[in-house]
């Protein structure tokens, strides 16, 4: 109860109370080093140049870290900051940073006195259960199952439980838009959490003891409906030691666990608890960047950290409509510039592609990664050409084809195929040397062979079938789908017959009839039936009893020459 007359303390509620640490101006021109060098010495937060540009201090001493203390500070700085008066209310500080700010700057009068990070705000916690409570479908039922039965064991045991990543963001997006699998945070044990998910459910439980997570299969619901797969893991802390290295691991909170994530969109939780069930965690602003479709990161050296997010934003914009802002564009460059990096394996890039070739338009996606420039983390020396954009259209072209006739195709192979199908052999060659890519597949890259059978197929206007099947037989996949691409019509009409139909003609006879006709054991057989083959492929026979009589008129031959006795 108050006491008439006691002094209490009185908050701030202004912009200048909330003010964290100094800021200190400096010239553009200065490195990292240099810039951290004075900010520590004034104990200040973040450094500043004109035009409302800042940068935080944890963000060079990451640069630092990785010994990129030679940069420009400004290449990690935010630009176009808002700024407000020092007695502007807290509610316009809210406003700014809810819009998607990083920070804002505090003036008072004409000097820039300090700055209000968005980690220093604490948002309202939305509750999301009535959109949980709205799903519907079998799938979805067992989701929300899953989830409740995740937030009780944690309850239980005295453990935080939390939904996050994809399952969020698509929940606010809306229905239709759901991932086939969950990721459940625990704040505690997540492996040991997941036995004791699986005795529930009885799943399987396979542990990933280097990440300190596991993943759940095979779980079913009281009635029967699969729950697909679960992924669980600790709320962690992560540290890079270098760029595009995979991270060290640490415990932590669920608020540290969102900072660790690659897009604001990513970078949200919901509690799982019966207590606080549907409670929506969101300290970075991803639920307004949904609503407005805003891809947005957390923090400058983000895309250098893990250059893999560059390929799943990619994704994002294609699938989910997401845009990306001026934050995101001037990480990627600094992330293309600052390549290669020796850290991240060939394996986890072609796994991009691999993810990409699963989307619904994963063309579309390869299209933008190419007008980011994105390839140029594969080699330096990568360009688009001019040829680059028709070259992705015709692949894709190939595999609504494909698709359409019922022709299997390697789809990470015709993407790869199509990407540096134009670049220069020494190019291509690097490019499949970093993305790990070995022999055969290796013969993919050179156009050479490609040209050269679109060239000699599409030549004559009359070929028997038979004569198109051989020029094609013994080709390799890659070649066959490198001739498709740079063929014209023609060449492209006969390659898509020989994959539909050439390819697996078979004469009806057996080597068991070939022999019966009087043919010894031994090579003779097999050139007997690729007779019979040609005959068919060309319309010469149609039935068992056709070739029977060509096999007869064809050992009869042999003999006359002596070769069959």
């Amino acid at each position: 109860m108050a006491r008439a007359g006691h002094a209490y303390p009185q908050v701030d509620a202004r912009a200048r109370g909330l003010m964290e640490g100094r800021v200190v101006s400096l010239a553009r021109s200065l490195s990292v080093s240099r810039a951290l060098e004075i900010l520590r010495h004034a104990k200040a937060r973040s450094a500043l140049a004109r035009s409302s540009t800042a940068a935080l201090r944890s963000d060079l001493e990451r640069a630092a870290s990785w010994k990129l203390g030679h940069l420009r500070w400004t290449d990690l700085a935010y630009p176009r900051l808002p700024v407000l008066e020092a007695r502007a209310g807290e509610i316009a500080v809210r406003r700014q940073l809810n819009r998607g700010a990083p920070c804002v700057l505090i003036r008072d009068g004409r000097r820039i006195v300090g700055m209000v990070e968005a980690s220093a705000i604490s948002r309202p916690a939305p509750s999301l259960s009535a959109r949980l409570d709205r799903l519907h479908g079998p799938s979805a039922e067992g989701k929300l199952w899953v989830l409740r039965m995740a937030g009780k064991l944690g309850e239980d045991q005295g453990q935080a439980v939390f939904v996050v990543g994809g399952f969020v963001r698509d929940l606010l997006l809306g229905a239709g838009t759901f991932m086939p699998d969950l990721d459940l945070v625990v704040e505690g044990d997540g492996v040991a959490f997941g036995r004791r998910l699986a005795e529930e459910t009885g799943g399987h439980l396979v542990v990933h003891a280097a990440f300190g997570t596991a993943s759940l299969e095979g779980g079913l619901t009281p009635d029967g409906t699969p729950l697909g797969r679960v992924d669980i893991a600790g709320a962690r802390g992560e540290r890079y030691g270098l760029p595009g290295a995979l991270p060290e691991v640490t415990p932590a909170s669920i608020e540290e666990d969102l900072g660790r994530r690659d897009f604001s969109v990513n970078a949200m939780a919901v509690a799982l608890s019966p207590s606080a069930w549907g409670r929506l965690h969101d300290p970075h602003g991803g639920e307004r960047d949904v609503r407005e479709r805003r891809l947005r990161i957390l923090h400058p050296l983000s895309l250098a950290e893990d250059p893999t997010r560059i390929f799943r934003a990619a994704r994002y914009v294609v699938r989910l409509g997401l845009r990306p802002d001026q934050g995101f564009h001037r990480a990627l460059a600094l992330a293309l510039r600052l390549g290669p990096y020796p850290a991240m394996s060939g394996q986890r890039l072609v796994g991009e592609i691999e993810l990409i070739m699963e989307e619904p338009d994963p063309w579309r996606v390869l299209a933008l990664l190419l007008r980011w420039g994105a390839f140029r983390l594969w080699d330096a020396a990568y360009r688009s050409t001019r040829t680059s954009p028709s070259r992705l259209s015709k692949a894709r072209a190939l595999t609504r084809w494909a698709r359409g006739a019922g022709v299997g195709l390697d789809a990470t192979e015709l993407a790869l195929l199509a990407l540096l199908f134009d670049q220069a052999k020494p190019v291509a060659d690097r490019c499949l040397r970093r993305l790990a890519v070995r022999d055969p597949a290796a013969r993919l890259l050179d156009a050479g062979p490609a040209r050269q059978l679109a060239r000699r197929v599409a030549r004559a206007s009359r070929m028997r079938p038979s004569q198109v099947a051989e020029a094609m037989r013994s080709t390799a996949p890659p070649v066959l789908l490198g001739a498709w691409l740079c063929g014209g019509p023609r060449a492209r009409r006969r390659i898509e017959w020989f994959l539909a139909a050439g390819r697996g003609a078979r004469p009806l006879s057996t080597g068991d009839d070939v022999m019966a006709a009087g043919v010894p054991r031994g090579p003779l057989v097999a050139q007997a039936l690729c007779a019979l083959r040609d005959l068919k492929l060309d319309g010469h026979v149609r039935t068992l009893e056709d070739e029977h009589v060509a096999l007869d008129r064809w050992t009869r031959a042999l003999t006359m020459k002596g070769d069959l006795r």
